[in-house]
């Protein structure tokens, strides 16, 4: 678009000068007459006389040579521009023009700053050759204006149309002093877009205060980012990329400075730092850094409003509600009999995968388990002072696939804390279960149950009428009873009305907010004011769709009921599909 729009710039201001030339008398001499017919009627033209007729009859109708010289300044300046290449060009062809993609922050501004003056310039030029493409150059009001254009007249506006500058970083490849040109970059309003690659979020730190510091570094810039409150920020790992490619554009079409903190999951061979599981694909390992909260994705557009409310957003995280994600496992007891429990998915599970820390866990034989051991997702729940001799495990599974307890020491579980505590600190952000808006409820209810208290004693304190009757012994009894009565025991809950099973519905209350059904279709499926789903139109989907979203809904509430469209394809399937979740 931009070079459309240059070349149509640079054509306009070259036809005003041709334009010109035309009516000047350079343009009517009997050389310059001869050449516009060309050789094959030369001979029929005595070019002398029409030289001195077109002469005679010409007013004089040329730009001013100042008008020249500013529209001739402003077409060198389009015509030399290095800001757009051309779509296709060749490696020699594109020398000419400036680079994009840098490898350091501290290059990228460089480059910024020593380009300003041939940016302004340009951004001057297109300016004032739209001006006088539109003959609305005057030279008492706009001489004085561009004069005076420089950094300080530019707008986001001006700077939108021209390319960002890429910044590449790879985490731990680079120094504390270009994290701080990072920061420094991303608080001020440059066009950059920062891509930091994290590959190894479980770095094997140095203990320090006898802690383990797990993935400490990796998340330090993007946390850190919306506390600037201008760059756009989006963390998330390789898995989950294509789910937020909207994100994405977003946050690339963003006018300021972005942050996009990717953990890529790839293990390279040559590094010591990476052995994890061999043969473990990059996908699998990211996916469960978001899972267990290592690596949880989040975005922060300040362009998408002016509270906390518009511009976070935690909900693309699996069962962004919870603190750990909870999911089925079926497996067989010693007995051979199925058994089926709720794991959840922590940080420990995720640090579990990874060889290097295979001396913070321990096997313990079937014969050694007692009650005190718990799953450490129960574990974490715990108060400290609720802890006792109670011992964290995990589950995991052998090479012949036999499931086993894995106790787990105290590092990782600290680890763990302080992975729950920041996404717990995610979540708040992003308005799942806010401290301050269930404060605030509090009180309210306080305030409110405490006017209640005040309205009875006013009533019971009110003068009674005289007349000894019915109506007043029921309004004496209806004050005094509050007062003199223990409270009533809550009357206890109705049951939900049952659903026939022939209509489709879901069980809105136990939502876990795992936003499968969301993607699957946003009109048939939406969220309440809880985050937790329903549906919202049943005929802006197929049925094909609903039972797609009962089958990947993690909690197994939707029931997909009868098809409404006879018409649809592959129906007799489909209702065989249903009845599972009917």
């Amino acid at each position: 678009r931009a070079l459309a729009e240059l070349a149509r710039l640079v054509v306009k201001l070259s036809d005003i000068l041709k334009a010109n030339f035309m009516r000047s008398e350079d343009a009517r001499t009997p050389e310059m007459l001869e050449r516009s017919v060309g050789p094959a009627y030369a001979d029929a033209f005595d070019f002398e006389a029409m030289s001195q007729i077109l002469k005679m009859g010409s007013t004089n109708l040329a730009l001013t040579e100042t008008r020249c010289e500013r529209v001739r300044a402003a077409l060198s300046v389009l015509e030399s521009q290095r800001f757009f290449a051309p779509a296709r060009c060749g490696k020699e062809e594109c020398n000419g023009y400036h680079s994009f993609a840098f490898e350091s922050c501290t290059r990228a501004t460089k480059a910024f700053e020593e380009r300003l003056p041939e940016l302004i310039a340009l951004i001057r030029a297109m300016a004032i050759a739209e001006l006088e493409i539109e003959n609305h150059y005057r030279e008492t009001k706009h001489d004085r204006f561009f004069e005076r254009f420089g950094e300080s007249t530019l707008t986001p506006e001006d700077l939108a149309p021209f390319p960002s500058y890429l910044i590449r970083l790879r985490n731990g490849h680079h120094t504390a002093a270009e994290k701080a040109r990072v920061v420094e970059a991303l608080s001020s309003d440059l066009p950059l877009k920062v891509v930091v690659q994290s590959d190894d979020i479980l770095e094997d730190l140095p203990l320090a205060g006898g802690q383990f510091a797990f993935g400490v570094k990796s998340q330090q810039l993007s946390a850190m980012a919306p506390g600037l409150n201008t760059a756009y920020v989006l963390q998330a790992s390789a898995a989950g990329l294509y789910p937020l490619r909207d994100r994405m554009v977003d946050g690339l079409a963003y006018q300021g400075p972005a942050l996009f903190s990717i953990f890529s999951g790839a293990v390279r061979k040559a590094s010591r730092s990476t052995r994890n599981i061999p043969g473990l694909p990059p996908y699998l390992r990211a996916a469960a850094a978001t899972e267990s909260r290592a690596f949880p994705a989040f975005t922060y557009d300040p362009a998408a409003g002016t509270d906390l409310a518009a511009r976070f957003r935690v909900i693309d995280n699996p069962q962004a509600g919870v603190a750990w994600p909870v999911h089925r496992l079926d497996y067989e007891d010693e007995e051979l009999q199925r058994q089926a429990a709720e794991v959840a998915f922590t940080f420990v599970d995720f640090v579990a995968s990874d060889k290097r820390y295979a001396r913070h866990f321990a096997q313990v034989p079937r014969r050694d388990w007692h009650p005190d051991m718990m799953l450490v997702s129960e574990f974490l729940a715990l108060d400290p002072g609720d802890i006792g001799n109670r011992v964290p495990y995990v589950l995991m599974v052998d090479e012949r696939n036999a499931l086993h307890r894995v106790i787990v020491d105290a590092k990782v579980v600290e680890a763990a804390r302080r992975c729950a505590a920041f996404w717990r600190s995610l979540q708040e952000l992003g308005g799942i279960d806010n401290s301050h808006a269930q404060a605030l409820l509090e009180k309210e209810k306080a305030a409110w149950d405490e006017a209640k208290e005040r309205e009875l004693a006013a009533l019971k304190s009110a003068p009674q009428p005289d007349a000894a009757g019915p109506t007043a012994v029921a309004t004496l009894a209806a004050v005094e009873a509050p007062a003199t009565a223990e409270a009533p025991a809550p009357a206890p809950l109705e049951e939900p009305e049952e659903v026939p099973s022939d209509e489709a519905s879901i069980e809105t209350p136990r939502c876990t907010t795992c936003h499968e059904c969301i993607e699957i279709n946003n009109k048939m499926f939406a969220y309440d004011e809880n985050m937790q789903a329903y549906i919202a139109e049943l005929e802006a989907g197929s049925f094909r769709q609903l039972v797609e979203a009962a089958e990947n809904c993690q909690v197994c509430i939707i029931h997909p009921g009868k098809p409404w469209n006879d018409g649809e394809p592959g129906l007799d399937e489909l209702v065989n599909r249903a009845e599972a979740f009917n």
